[in-house]
């Protein structure tokens, strides 16, 4: 009997095996997940090391107060924009003020009572009392610019104090400039040029010159105190960020080699890079770039990382890197005279600052939480090196990304496909179209916008990613606050790391024709029909329908569809389409099912397929559109999906390079198509039809 009840047992056991492997697997969706932490609409997943403190939306600067008791965070997203005082004991929130405006900027006096704010759109510098128990109340306001001659290129980001106390240094990001405010009167005694966005200002100890990072120069700029004097300009990567200094801390570090002869370092992390830039400092205060520090997770690591910002461990042995992109901290030893990157430490969702504690705590500011788009600060305990191996293990486990997807060309999309016509519209409510095509062709049930509103989502939707600056200053545009365009080209600090689409397309010789990206509108068509002013991309100059006009709320769609249509009808002519269109359309839904329908019976139909995207989120999930005769199947495809799915899916069919690390992780939709063709036409519903 013995052995009899061992088979049946054993067969049970088989048989609950084969049920659990013939189950689907659980869907994947954005939210919290059953192992702990949160799976956001990039794919990746967040799950933050350490005690997590809530704060407001895009909490993106700290300072610690004069005794280390208190932990300020500047508060500058959508909401509007506050102070909050941690107690860094156990991380709890002291105290919050709010703030007219603020962006970036804060600086402490040297005897810890009086704190700078820069003040963002308002141009101006607020002044608060700090006292002993992280009271913080509202003193002076310094107006850079008075309320009526204000622009909405008045803005002010960065202030730092001189080592005397007496003198404010603002950076008025859009005019390329440093203002001196004098802290006793409150007003501008000076005012002088350094590069292109300044964003970060480092007073050198010695007091007598300060150095400035600048957004869009790649550079870092070497100034004279007493009168803004230029004193040295060095090339660094695209977009310099934060920047430490850090003295020479050990006889081992004054050997030989490229380091060798330098008094001090400043490590200046860059954004649109996967680096951090050693710039050493020589008795004489010239800089040389002495080290480049790679802080990719991987060996082929593509951009994305967006090293923003820095912070060094209280003997300076350790320099903590914030990667943006990749909701982590690396943890680097710079005590030799090559630095060595240790380990990852899993942040929340796109961290923006760091503090390092005297008793070896590390505290992170996330910008958008874990997971819920409202900020926080991890309070992460002292690295042990287990700890330190099991976090980095963590970090890479949160992507999914690996080397292995960059030259991985998945099966699937059919070789007949050699034309992309690329729209990415505005939503729609009321969407017969939009119904009908998912019905006929592919329904995505389970795909999300990689942007939270137009300004990021456009550029999410163009180049795999929204760059710091843009990641920066979309919420308050969002807002209402920052009303300074720049998010649809012509901004040289919104230039993604790796260029756009079109850029990539043009380097690999594909043929192209845009239809409404990054153009200036003109006030009205003139008699030739020509709509457009300016192009502010160069790329996109030489190929751009002058005649199918930009952005314009008030300008009716089916226009533009009329202005493709007769593209179309050329094309046609010729017998010959470009192999890449881009397209940017509103929200009108019978536009868009007139487009499908005239290529449909265009005799481009059986080798094109069209990928239709919404700029940004509503309300979680997004609408998109794979429409080809190789997607006509009135399928559902559940698989989740997102903006950079789509650009991915682009990218095979048109035997291009991922842009980042998130189209180069991103799911390709090759479960949409089909190896048959359905050449059938599309019928679009008419406005009548509705």
């Amino acid at each position: 009997m013995r052995p009899r009840r061992v088979i049946f047992a054993a067969l049970i056991l088989f048989a609950a095996a084969l049920v659990s492997s013939s189950q689907p697997p659980p869907r994947e969706q954005v939210g919290p997940l059953a192992g702990g932490g949160f799976l956001l609409n990039s794919g990746w997943r967040v799950k933050p090391a350490g005690a997590q403190i809530p704060l407001d939306t895009l909490p993106m600067s700290s300072l610690l107060s004069k005794d280390g008791r208190f932990l300020v965070a500047l508060n500058g997203g959508y909401n509007p924009p506050s102070l909050s005082v941690l107690d860094t004991k156990d991380g709890h929130e002291v105290g919050r003020t709010p703030v007219t405006d603020a962006w970036l900027g804060l600086a402490l006096s040297p005897n810890g009572r009086t704190l700078w704010v820069g003040g963002g759109s308002q141009a101006a510098v607020y002044e608060f009392s700090f006292d002993e128990n992280g009271k913080l109340a509202p003193a002076r306001t310094f107006e850079i610019v008075k309320g009526a001659a204000r622009s909405t290129r008045d803005f002010i980001g960065d202030v730092a104090i001189d080592p005397d106390g007496h003198l404010l240094y603002a950076c008025d990001l859009y005019h390329d400039a440093i203002v001196v405010v004098n802290t006793q009167t409150g007003i501008v005694i000076d005012r002088f040029k350094t590069g292109r966005r300044p964003y970060r200002i480092l007073f050198n100890p010695d007091g007598k010159s300060f150095y400035v990072t600048s957004w869009a120069d790649g550079s870092l700029y070497h100034h004279q105190t007493s009168n803004g004097t230029l004193l040295q300009a060095l090339r660094l990567g695209a977009h310099p960020t934060d920047m430490i200094w850090r003295e020479r801390a050990s006889r081992a570090e004054e050997g030989e080699g490229e380091g060798a002869g330098f008094k001090a370092r400043i490590f200046v992390s860059a954004a649109n890079t996967n680096n951090v830039y050693a710039a050493g400092v020589s008795d004489n205060g010239d800089l040389r770039v002495v080290e480049t520090i790679n802080v990719s997770t991987t060996p082929e690591h593509p951009l994305g990382m967006t090293p923003s910002a820095l912070a060094l461990s209280p003997d300076q042995s350790r320099l903590y890197v914030v990667c943006s992109g990749e909701n982590a901290a690396a943890v680097v030893d710079v005590t030799a005279a090559r630095s060595q990157v240790l380990g990852f430490v899993p942040t929340g969702w796109y961290p923006t600052a760091a503090r390092a504690l005297a008793d070896g705590r590390l505290v992170v500011l996330n910008g958008k939480g874990s997971g819920i788009q409202t900020g926080s600060a991890s309070f992460i305990p002292a690295l042990t090196d287990d700890a330190l191996a099991s976090y980095t293990a963590e970090v890479k486990s949160n992507s999914p990304y690996t080397d292995e997807k960059l030259d991985e060309i998945p099966a699937g999309i059919p070789a007949a496909i050699q034309h992309v016509i690329y729209i990415v519209s505005g939503a729609e409510n009321v969407s017969p179209n939009h119904r009908k095509l998912a019905r006929e062709f592919v329904t995505f049930d389970n795909f999300y916008a990689n942007g939270d509103a137009g300004a990021d989502g456009l550029n999410w939707s163009t180049s795999a990613i929204a760059n710091d600056y843009v990641e920066k200053m979309a919420p308050s545009n969002s807002a209402g606050r920052n009303l300074n365009p720049g998010f649809e080209g012509g901004e040289p600090a919104a230039l993604p790391p790796a260029g756009y689409l079109w850029t990539n397309a043009a380097a690999a010789g594909i043929s192209m024709r845009n239809c409404g990206f990054w153009v200036v509108n003109k006030k009205e068509a003139g008699p030739d029909g020509v709509e457009i002013e300016a192009v502010l991309d160069s790329t996109l100059g030489k190929v751009t329908n002058l005649k199918y006009r930009g952005f314009d709320p008030d300008y009716p769609d089916v226009k533009r569809a009329q202005a493709f249509l007769d593209d179309l009808a050329e094309f046609s002519s010729a017998n010959q389409m470009p192999a890449l269109i881009l397209m940017r359309l509103g929200s009108d839904d019978q536009a868009l099912g007139t487009i499908v329908d005239a290529v449909s019976r265009s005799k481009f139909w059986g080798s094109t397929a069209i990928l239709v995207v919404e700029s940004a989120a509503q309300k979680g999930r997004s609408p998109a559109f794979l429409i080809s005769p190789y997607t006509h199947t009135g399928a559902t495809d559940s698989n989740m999906y997102n903006t950079t799915s789509v650009l991915r899916t682009m990218e095979l069919i048109l035997h291009l390079r991922p842009m980042t690390h998130f189209d180069a992780g991103a799911r390709p939709m090759i479960a949409g198509f089909s190896q048959q063709a359905s050449p059938a036409p599309y019928q679009a519903i008419s406005a009548a039809g509705k």
